[in-house]
């Protein structure tokens, strides 16, 4: 869930956004109202997505981190 500041912030981007663009005026509660619409609705596939590149990340640093361990392997005695 936002905080409360989040949410106001997000709300007066929008207000902002849609008086700018469309020349559309909605008041502050309507566009509250919209964001938690946003975060609910299509919240999951950012998330999602946040998700997906972390993952990616920690591979990327794990198989860095196999190839410094190989590089530590001492080769075997005869």
């Amino acid at each position: 869930m936002l905080e409360k500041q989040e949410k106001a912030a997000l709300a007066a981007r929008i207000r902002d956004y849609l008086a700018r663009e469309t020349e559309i005026e909605i008041g502050l509660l309507q566009a509250e109202i919209f964001v938690e619409f946003l975060a609910e609705e299509v919240g999951y596939v950012f998330y999602n997505q946040g998700l997906k590149d972390a993952h990616a990340a920690i591979l990327r640093r794990l198989e860095d981190a196999a190839g410094d361990i190989d590089v530590l392997e001492k080769p075997r005695r005869r």
